[in-house]
Order: C-alpha cells, then structure tokens, then sequence
C-alpha cells in the first residue's frame, strides 16, 4: 500500500512539473479585422487565431526561452520575452500596435522593461522604422557617437536595475544584450555614417571601438535571448565571408569554412541563412552551393524555400526554354514573348522606385543605338505595383525610354519573374532566336562584358 501511494504521489508531482511547464500567451488586440496573429522565433513559427474582438488564447510548447517576434503585418510587430510557464496577457490596438502595448500575467515584468527599455533607446535614435531618424544619430562625429551610445547603455543600466527584477535569468541575459547594443551600435557606425554624410569612403579611425574576428560565435544562451549579438556575429560572419577573401576561394567556400567553427547546431542553422545569396546562377557549382546550405540548416521552411530557388534555378539554366509571359505594352494592348521569336531578346527587369535601375538608362540607351536595326529587341520589363501604372506610364514618357516597354501583371509575384528567380532588380536576361536562355542574368547595360556577351553569339 505504501508503494502505491509513493508510486501515486511520484505521478502527481510528475503532473504539477508538466502543467507548470505549460506556456500560455493570450490578449486582446482591438481594432482589427486579421484572422490570426503570428509569433516567430528562431526556427519557430506559430500562427495564433484571433477571434472576431480580437481576443486569443493559445498553448506554446517553446522550443527555447529567451525573444520571440508577435507580429499582427510585417509593419505591426513587438518583440516579446518567453518561458516555460509564463501564462502572460498582452493587450493593444491595431492602430498603435507598439505605444500601446500593455504586458500582465507571468512574464509581464520582464515584457514591461522591455517597453520602457524601448523608450530609451528611441529617445536617442528616433523611431527604428524611421531611417532618416536612424541616420541623424549616426550623422554625428565619432567622439560624440561613442560618448552617447556609453550614456545610453548607462540609462539602460539604470532602467534594468529601477525595474527590480526578480528573474535573475532575464536579468543576467539583460546586463549583456545591452553591452552586445552598444558593440552592434558601433559595428553599424561606419555604413551609416558614411551614408548620412554622403562619404561611401568613409573609414572609422583605429581607436574606434570594433568588434574582433575572433568574436565568440557560440553563446547559444546569450543567442536566445539578445537581438544585438544575431546581429553582431551575422555581422561578423558576412565580414569574413566578403571582406578577408583567399586565394582560390569563392565567398560560398569561405562561409562553410566559417560554419565549421560554429559548435552550437542553433547558431550554424541561423547563419546558413546568410548564404542564400549564394545560390544564384553565377555559382560555379550551383549543386555544391545547395547541398552545402541545406546540411547546415535545421530549419525546414527555410530549406523547404531553398529547395525552390535551387529548382527554379535549374530551370532556367543555358540552353532552356524561357519563361513565357504576355504583358500590357505602354502604347497599348499586349505583347508576348512568341510575338518576338526569331529575334534575339535583352530583357531589363526593374521598376520606378528602384535606384540602381534608374541610374542603367543612360548605357541602356546607348547599347539600343548601337544595336540599332540588327537582330535584337531591348525589351524592359516594370515590376511597378498595379496602382503606379499611370506612374510608370509617366516615367516611360519623362525619360523618354526606348524598346518595348512593359508592366508584369502581377508585379514580383508575376509568372515570369518567379520563374527566373528574380528577388532583386535591375535584372537583365538575353534569350536566342528561339526563345532559349542565353544567360538568366547578363551583364549590365554599363558592363562591357555585354558587348563581349552579344558578339559571342553574333551580334
């Protein structure tokens, strides 16, 4: 008898440890007519249904403890901090997602220094979704940027302590995400200023505060729950990767070299996703690039994503058939791509918000003078959202652009740029007389390689 009630007494403390396991998120957020609220952490995802009042309740089983993302749009996010256990309430309004934040329950200490935490830093740096605020805080010399960046971490000092956490956890992580703030601060220092100052040259002095390459990448801990130290070793690790090249090295090369002094499988995974970019049809081996991002990745929506650029990608490979479209003209009704068979075709991707595009007309136009009456069409292609049609209109008018001009229907999810992979413009592909692919990424209208590409196959 004694053993059973021992046996009993060991389930039922068994059942107390599980249920206090148990992490509950739930709230109110008004004002909104979403179906559903999102939290997002590392390699997690978890889509939190939202009733007709905007109330939600839901049970996490969280794969680590430390920040996760709530996000309502990708305009309408907040970061919140979770344990195992905490059954925190959070209430907001659609229109004021963040100012309006309240935090209650378990948990809500913590979430609550976050937000005047948050206050502090935008005390200093403006609005983080404002980036001419950003870059004023930046614009500064580098004496005054490192004097206020040590104030701030002070401020911050003084908000954790003011805050009389009891969660020593929280507040250990706390004390050095806000050291990994100041050092991220300082790592932005040189781009951003030098942007704010119209100096792209512009290089900090020796003395200023940097982050070593030896800086430790395998703090998983520290990764859980500081936003600044993903940032420093992503920082880091693309330092590496492009800055210090070697002889005979490619840059995907140089991030697996990188990826094997990562111990922790989280950190690897996380920084793998750095190497997308990588994938692209200027790879030397575009089956290496793949095997080698998706063995280092445990995220499987990830690699699910990379699984499909990689496709799409062999796809479009020298010698296939190009995508086909059929697409509204400047001057009126359609064109398609079998109209222009028989004819080599030079197609530029881009659209009227985009710089870089822009800044090709004037080589655009010179190499359609100088191909003028030959066997080749120039024909750009505007991924232009469907409410700047008149927009785009007007640019074609204004600069005076030659060629055959055309809108996608569906600007970047249209078929035809989904199908050539297309996730940054200016793009630009030359196909045959027989509408097969030349190169799904050619050179630059202001690249002499071009030229040497358009002799190579007779022109």
């Amino acid at each position: 008898m004694k053993k059973i009630i021992a046996l009993l007494t060991i389930i039922s403390f068994t059942s107390c440890q599980e249920k206090e396991k148990i992490t509950t998120l739930s709230g109110f957020i008004t004002g909104t007519d979403a179906k559903e609220i999102e939290l997002e952490g590392i390699n997690f995802s978890k889509k939190i249904p939202l009733q007709s009042n905007g109330a939600f309740s839901d049970t996490l089983d969280l794969p680590y403890e430390g920040m996760y993302y709530l996000l309502l749009t990708d305009e309408k996010s907040y970061f919140v901090y979770l344990e195992q256990g905490f059954n925190l309430q959070i209430e907001t309004e659609a229109d004021d997602f963040i100012n309006a934040m309240k935090f209650n329950g378990t948990g809500k200490e913590e979430n609550n220094y976050m937000i005047q935490k948050n206050k502090v830093i935008e005390s200093k740096f403006g609005n983080p979704s404002n980036f001419k605020d950003v870059l004023t805080a930046y614009a500064v010399d580098e004496k005054t940027f490192i004097q206020t960046i040590e104030d701030l971490k002070i401020r911050l000092l003084n908000k954790l302590e003011s805050s009389k956490i009891k969660n020593q956890k929280f507040v250990t992580n706390e004390k050095k995400e806000i050291d990994f703030f100041g050092l991220n601060c300082f790592e932005k220092y040189a781009p951003y200023h030098g942007y704010a100052t119209a100096n792209n040259e512009f290089k900090t002095s020796d003395s200023f505060p940097k982050v070593a390459d030896d800086f430790d990448m395998n703090d998983e801990e520290t990764f859980k729950h500081s936003y600044a130290y993903r940032g420093l070793i992503g920082a880091v690790f693309e330092r590496f990767i492009y800055n210090t090249p070697a002889e005979g090295q490619t840059s995907f090369d140089r991030g697996m070299e990188k990826l094997q002094t990562v111990k922790s499988k989280m950190i690897r995974s996380e920084l793998t996703k750095n190497m997308l970019d990588e994938l692209n049809l200027a790879a030397k081996d575009i089956d290496k690039v793949y095997k080698g991002i998706i063995a280092n990745s445990t995220d499987s929506t990830f690699n699910q994503k990379v699984t499909q650029k990689y496709e799409t990608l062999k796809k479009i490979s020298k010698g296939a058939a190009s995508p086909t479209f059929d697409y509204e003209n400047v001057t009126g009704g359609k064109t398609s791509l079998e109209s222009l068979k028989g004819k080599f075709v030079y197609f530029d991707v881009w659209a009227t918000w985009c710089g870089p595009c822009i800044a090709e007309i004037p080589a655009l136009k010179e190499v359609e003078k100088e191909y003028h009456g030959k066997n080749i069409e120039f024909v750009s292609i505007s991924i232009d959202e469907r409410k700047d049609f008149e927009k785009w209109k007007k640019m074609v008018a204004d600069k005076e652009l030659k060629g055959i001009q055309l809108i996608a229907d569906n600007a970047w999810e249209s078929d035809f740029v989904k199908k050539y992979a297309i996730d940054g413009i200016p793009r630009f592909i030359l196909i045959d007389t027989e509408g097969k692919i030349v190169s799904a990424d050619a050179p630059r209208p202001s690249d002499l390689k071009l030229k040497e590409l358009l002799t190579e196959v007779g022109l």
